[in-house]
């Protein structure tokens, strides 16, 4: 239909230089006329690396703030690899993430991008064969590949001392299941800086393997509702801090309890008491953790496996600056 040959077509359609404007132009209007669209799955067959343009991506949970950050932010790096993103959610389900892991391998994706749930990861390099995975947020031990997080235990450390800072002695802490590797560094960073202000951790005040705001709002209600109640909240994950926010909205104590999160929440400048919050930077994780896995497919990295840790800010907005009573 435009007149060449079947070599200039495939040039054209993979953008292969060399080819006259004017071809290229008549090759697409024939391609728009025919609703031609390449068969990826047969040019890759064709191709000699049998790549198939393609990273699978495993987070908590595609609806997650953090998580949907750090998945544009894969998106845009890879596409300069001309690939696309298979991104699934494991609802930190370790037997979820593996029937999420093998249905990308069984999609012969590239590589894999995963915010590991367990500890030991060996069953997913095994599952993965050749192809390299990055791990992104937390890193399992041991290490056997690439990881890119936060530094988690310092942020949570920095978030408690700026409670106690304000003079509270009694701090809560809320956070999710510490079979996650970032659970366990945030609740150790509270630990830390409860002991370094001579404060011993009260058992009573931490609550642990939450899932979700519901079941943060409930835990909070069961602190507000014992003999000794908190006069703050550490809240180890941004989905608890809204689930501690709404407990606190629920028994009239806004202004009255101090709040800070790990990891911030959409708009949360805009709330009637702002949320102060350890933030991170999940544009750069995603960044540097496509930039490692890409590395390793195509070979400009090789050598053992390397932990890279992005630093923690802080914002303050007025909800963790709340004086005791």
């Amino acid at each position: 239909m435009a007149g060449v040959s079947f070599k200039t077509v495939s040039r054209v359609i993979n953008s292969e230089p060399g080819v006259a404007p004017e071809t290229v132009e008549a090759v697409r209007r024939a391609a728009d006329a025919l609703g031609y669209q390449a068969d990826l799955q047969a040019r890759n067959l064709r191709r000699s690396d049998r790549r198939s343009q393609s990273i699978g991506l495993i987070v908590s949970s595609v609806a997650n703030p953090f998580d949907a950050e750090v998945h544009a932010a894969i998106e845009e790096e890879v596409a300069h690899f001309q690939a696309v993103v298979l991104a699934l959610s494991s609802g930190r389900d370790p037997e979820l993430e593996r029937t999420r892991a093998r249905a990308l391998v069984r999609r012969h994706v590239d590589g894999l991008l995963v915010a590991p749930i367990a500890q030991d990861q060996s069953w997913l390099l095994k599952l993965a064969g050749d192809r390299p995975v990055v791990f992104v947020d937390r890193q399992p031990m041991p290490l056997l590949g690439d990881a890119v997080l936060s530094d988690h235990r310092a942020g949570a450390r920095r978030a408690t001392e700026h409670l106690l800072g304000y003079g509270h002695r009694r701090v809560a802490l809320l956070t999710d299941d510490l079979l996650i590797q970032s659970a366990r560094e945030r609740r150790d960073g509270y630990l830390d800086a409860l002991a370094a202000a001579g404060i011993p951790a009260d058992p009573q005040s931490i609550r642990m393997g939450l899932s979700g705001s519901e079941a943060a709002r409930q835990a909070c209600h069961q602190l507000f509702a014992a003999s000794t109640v908190p006069t703050a909240i550490f809240a180890a994950q941004n989905y608890l801090a809204a689930g501690a926010m709404r407990a606190i909205n629920d028994l009239g104590l806004t202004g009255r309890i101090a709040l800070v999160a790990f990891d911030d929440l959409p708009y949360s400048d805009l709330f009637a008491s702002p949320l102060t919050a350890v933030t991170q930077d999940a544009e750069q994780i995603g960044r540097l953790a496509a930039q490692r896995l890409l590395g390793r497919i195509t070979g400009d990295i090789s050598g053992p496996p390397e932990v890279t840790v992005v630093p923690t800010g802080f914002a303050v907005r007025g909800s963790g600056e709340v004086s005791p009573d």
